[in-house]
């Protein structure tokens, strides 16, 4: 199922919900219909689906009444109408009063359609490339800035929610959604009670406050939140679990060091020393100094065979090979997050 909210967060995060119901968002949504001109040349049926009209076609009086009039008037029962071309920072139109949830975007209507039909006929496929998108964007920012709110501040660009990284007690990151100050000043003051009351595993829940909150869990003692007025799509369950992934390799060392069982992979300095010994072990043994240069190659090149490959002026299958080999011999692979910071950190350290 593909609910409103799925639809706006997928194709347009920065669009704004203008007017209606919050609960109204979360209907499912079964296809996706469009103004042709201004009224009443209206399509014919648009019960269950999600209705784009052009802004320009609100003319002189831009009011959201006279649209839910206009709607009514005509028996059209849309999940929600979508506002385009509407200028971002222009002023949002006077609110109406029905439950109608009423979004503006500054996309073309053209755009929104052709986005919200892909996205209703690949619904799996689009999310998950959302979430490759947000996945290696975090990685790259954490192999410039190890740092949690690097690739916490990442997510809350793209997703335009609030987010938060906690570990041990102690807030890592609090990053606020544009227009969404007042949001995280109220989860700072409430984060040690839902620390607190934290499950430890995915969770998703709305407060008595109407405060929703989605928990992924990063490792033990430590998670990141996303949090928002408003209720949380597919888009941003994907996305959360696909930076926990960065996360869980920049925070992988518990707060009590003896707790850290050695077989679990390091990150941080610990990383550092412990993929240069490695290296060093397999160089001091076969001076294959063509390994090394390959797992920096693939490490710098974020992960990507073809691009390191061309760096090196190698066949990709050759990248492959020593790939397969390193994971063998020193159970390294630069394609995971954590070795690639790894290797980076030996890699500055053996120059520096």
């Amino acid at each position: 199922m593909t609910s409103a909210i799925d639809l706006w967060r997928a194709i347009d995060p920065e669009a704004r919900l203008l007017s209606g119901s919050v609960d109204r968002l979360r209907t499912a949504v079964r296809g996706v219909a469009r103004t042709r001109a201004a009224p009443p040349h209206l399509p014919d049926d648009v019960e269950g689906q999600l209705l784009v009209v052009d802004g320009s076609l609100l003319g002189a009086d831009p009011g959201l009444d006279r649209l839910v009039s206009i709607l009514n008037d005509a028996g059209l029962q849309p999940v929600a109408v979508l506002l385009a071309a509407l200028p971002q920072q222009a002023p949002a139109p006077d609110r109406a009063g029905d439950p109608l949830p009423i979004l503006g975007s500054a996309l073309a209507a053209g755009t929104l359609v052709d986005a919200a039909t892909r996205h209703l006929e690949h619904a799996d496929e689009e999310v998950q490339r959302i979430a490759s998108e947000v996945r290696l964007a975090a990685a790259e920012a954490a192999l410039v800035t190890p740092d949690p709110g690097a690739a916490a501040g990442l997510v809350a660009a793209r997703l335009r929610r609030g987010v938060a990284v906690a570990a041990d007690g102690e807030l890592l990151a609090l990053h606020a959604r544009p227009a969404g100050r007042a949001l995280a000043a109220r989860f700072a003051a409430l984060h040690a009670r839902l620390l607190g009351g934290s499950p430890g595993r995915a969770v998703t829940r709305q407060t008595a406050e109407g405060f929703f909150l989605l928990e992924r869990r990063i490792r033990a003692g430590a998670s990141i939140w996303l949090f928002d007025d408003l209720p949380f799509a597919r888009v941003d369950e994907a996305a959360a679990e696909a930076v926990t992934i960065t996360l869980r390799a920049l925070l992988r060392r518990p707060a009590n060091p003896a707790e850290r069982p050695s077989s679990r992979p390091l990150a941080g300095p610990d990383a550092s020393r412990a993929t240069r010994t490695s290296l060093e072990a397999a160089g001091g043994a076969s001076r294959d100094e063509t390994l090394h240069a390959t797992l920096v190659a693939v490490a710098r090149a974020n992960g990507r065979v073809a691009t390191a490959a061309r760096e090196l002026g190698i066949h990709r299958n050759t990248v492959l090979y020593r790939l397969r080999r390193a994971a063998s011999e020193l159970g390294i692979d630069p394609r995971r997050p954590d070795d690639a910071l790894g290797i980076l950190r030996a890699e500055a350290e053996r120059r520096g």
